[in-house]
């Protein structure tokens, strides 16, 4: 099958082989989930850079990738910064914050619905697709609901055949 005619059905991650987390857990949990999914060979780390959020009943509300966790581990650099401590309000947005720190995975993750490609959409659309949006993976959706995820790294390795 030619890249052309390729569909994200065709090179997306069926959603089984995702790790899945309750929106409701924390950041914390949603860390060690991901950990646990990937595996090393040598040095190098191998796995998916993100997990899906399942809501009430299961359903599959989200996607909170490791960009998203990374920019929730900034908000705790900021509970560190002696200058924000030094501040008259310092302390009290501090101790604010650290009330705070069981962040929950629904706080950071990116709802299903904001950015998603049907299982029909072809290889070049789901590139523009990640590229409008800056995103490096996409929610996969047949007939409404999900079925895979398309990442950036699918694509790269099926673009290879529009230049030649």
């Amino acid at each position: 099958m030619r890249v052309k005619t390729k569909t994200a059905a065709d090179i997306m991650v069926p959603i089984d082989s995702y790790v899945t987390i309750n929106k409701d857990a924390t950041l914390y949990e949603a860390i060690i989930a991901l950990r646990g999914a990937m595996h090393s060979e040598g040095k190098a780390w191998h796995g998916h850079r993100s997990v899906l959020v399942l809501g009430d009943g299961g359903k599959l509300v989200g996607i909170l990738t490791m960009s998203g966790l990374l920019r929730a581990a900034g908000l705790k650099e900021i509970d560190d910064d002696p200058e924000i401590k030094a501040e008259s309000w310092g302390w009290y947005y501090v101790n604010q914050l650290r009330e705070e720190t069981k962040m929950r995975v629904r706080d950071f993750m990116r709802p299903l619905d904001l950015y998603t490609v049907d299982a029909s959409v072809a290889v070049i659309d789901i590139a523009l697709t990640l590229l409008k949006y800056q995103v490096n993976s996409l929610p996969v959706l047949k007939q409404g609901k999900p079925v895979g995820i398309v990442r950036s790294l699918d694509v790269f390795m099926v673009i290879d055949e529009f230049f030649h």
